[in-house]
């Protein structure tokens, strides 16, 4: 088949909200470039990761690259074949219908029932979590993805990244979950479209989470923000704490008021661990608190329960609304990236039960002494 040659520069397809994607249309295919900071998980600074990705039709010719794009990695689309070490991406082929072709994912904990049991049936490929550890390579090429969309969250993992492309494997790297917000991370299934062949359907669903949010957004800023606390106990006198970042986001656009907000510092996790001591100054304000996570540990003491309003009025909640605890699996960690307009819905109510009346999703209400 004759190769098709593409135009000197190509159209920019806007994007609202992602800082970590660019997207570019150019005559038979399109660029999709990836650039995102990715720590070491010791403690080092984090280093620029980036990607060039060529998406051309499988049904047309192979494009005829300029020299800029001699070393992209050309993907034809749309794949049919996917496997994926992270549960976000996972999740977005699942917003799109298209979960049926994974053959590969981290392992046996994906919230999606059919994944899952494809999983124990060996019938889909187990290549370990991004968090865990580097892919397993050999199940990888067992399994002969047309792409492997591959989460970074180590540097580490770098080099199993750049052995896997010597294998002929076809590898993206994805950084929807570094980006700063939560809309610049749905934004990323946007990429996915593109990827799967169901471009018209993913800007639409994106269409659809950011107009819900905005109206979310809207309809709490006109209320007195809620004195707030997103903090559970790690046990002893820990306690982990949203302070910055996508998560404290939330508490701000659902109407609420951090009390240990921190300025934002892209370097830094959005959490951070705190004792004791450092809660109690604040406790005796939080109307509201988010207390409950998959994590917690009962703490030492129960000194803040008895000053929190929060307590004394039962206006306690937990992040593991939507789990499966037999399956040990928690789409906290899967869909919420993608659908952060239900997770916004959720603080709203929360903290305006007022405003929202569908069924909470992600948050569930619990009671005092109860933190998952």
């Amino acid at each position: 088949m004759p190769a098709v040659k593409g135009g000197a520069s190509g159209t920019a397809i806007p994007l609202r909200h992602a800082r970590y994607l660019k997207l570019e249309r150019y005559d038979g295919y399109t660029v999709a470039r990836l650039r995102a900071p990715v720590a070491d998980q010791s403690g080092g600074q984090a280093q620029e990761q980036e990607a060039v990705l060529v998406l051309a039709p499988r049904a047309g010719p192979e494009p005829s690259l300029p020299a800029a794009l001699r070393h992209a990695t050309l993907i034809r689309t749309p794949v049919m074949r996917i496997a994926a070490n992270a549960s976000s991406d996972e999740a977005f082929l699942g917003q799109l219908g298209v979960n049926d072709r994974l053959v590969a994912v981290g392992g046996r904990v994906s919230f999606d029932d059919d994944v899952r049991r494809g999983v124990i049936e060996g019938r889909i490929g187990q290549i370990g979590y991004n968090w865990h550890a580097p892919p397993n390579l050999d199940v990888l090429l067992a399994a002969r993805p047309d792409v492997f969309l591959m989460r970074l969250s180590d540097l580490a993992h770098t080099p199993v990244l750049d052995r896997a492309r010597r294998l002929g494997l076809i590898v993206a790297p994805t950084f929807a979950e570094d980006e700063p917000t939560y809309l610049g991370r749905a934004e990323w299934v946007r990429l996915h479209g593109l990827l799967t062949g169901r471009e018209a359907e993913a800007d639409r669903l994106f269409d659809q989470i950011e107009t819900r949010a905005q109206v979310l957004k809207a309809a709490a800023t006109v209320r007195p923000p809620v004195p707030t606390l997103w903090a559970y106990p790690a046990g002893g006198d820990r306690w982990v704490a949203t302070v910055r970042g996508a998560e404290q986001a939330y508490l701000a656009d659902a109407g609420g008021r951090n009390l240990l907000v921190r300025p934002e510092d892209p370097r830094k996790w959005s959490s951070e661990t705190l004792a004791t001591e450092q809660i109690l100054p604040v406790a005796d304000q939080a109307q509201v608190w988010i207390v409950g996570d998959l994590h917690a540990a009962p703490p030492r003491s129960t000194l803040v329960e008895g000053v929190s309003p929060a307590f004394r009025a039962g206006r306690l909640f937990a992040n593991t609304g939507r789990s499966n605890l037999s399956a040990n699996a928690y789409d906290w960690y899967q869909t919420a990236f993608v659908r952060p307009d239900w997770v916004l819905a959720d603080f709203v109510k929360a903290l305006h039960p007022d405003l929202v009346s569908e069924p909470f999703r992600f948050l569930k209400p619990i009671a005092r002494g109860a933190y998952r």
